[in-house]
């Protein structure tokens, strides 16, 4: 998506968690529904940043505080610190992204092209690159140690429910969340 030259939407709902995100941010516009639940638990055990592009969007404030608490943030939220480029509700999402690709279908492609290659060469000018080099290498490494070890001892032997709840208990978020701080379940989009 990165490297390709017509422009890539992301359209986020429901939970968009660890890879997903990664996967998500590396888009060139990202429109969320303002419930969608965005987060890298990484931080609490079994995985690290792949593409390393939540410290490009955020800053190192942000990142940091990301990185270490592994806090997932609402659509909204995530549209307000410019994590991502909009969040609205989610019966209008599917309206709103048609609406952005009508607008950028619109445009000369090879405009397009050149707004966002100069756009990611800075990027990759600021480390992008070995940064997504080095994730997937931590990724790989903290997915086999001790407390990974764990984790996954713990779903084998419990479900994956009771490892994640076991992660999450302490911050109350992801699988122990309340309903506030949870996607509706009703928010399916049936192609």
């Amino acid at each position: 998506m990165w490297r390709a030259p017509k422009p890539v939407i992301a359209q986020v709902h429901g939970w968009c968690l660890g890879a997903a995100s990664d996967y998500a941010l590396c888009a060139d516009l990202v429109i969320a529904s303002e419930d969608a639940q965005i987060g890298t638990p990484y931080s609490r055990v079994w995985g690290a940043y792949l593409s390393g592009m939540w410290i490009y969007r955020l800053g190192l404030a942000r990142a940091k505080y990301h990185a270490l608490t592994g806090r997932p943030l609402s659509g909204r939220e995530a549209a307000d610190i410019e994590l991502i480029n909009e969040a609205v509700p989610f019966e209008q999402l599917e309206a709103r992204v048609r609406e952005v690709a009508e607008d950028l279908a619109s445009l000369p492609a090879g405009q397009l092209a050149a707004q966002k290659l100069m756009v990611n060469q800075a990027y990759e000018n600021m480390g992008l690159a070995s940064t997504q080099t080095l994730g997937p290498i931590l990724d790989g490494l903290m997915r086999n140690t001790p407390d990974a070890g764990e984790f996954i001892a713990k779903a084998s032997d419990e479900g994956v429910r009771a490892a994640t709840n076991k992660r999450d208990a302490r911050f109350g978020d992801y699988s122990m969340a309340g309903e506030d701080r949870r996607p509706d379940p009703s928010h399916v989009i049936v192609p």
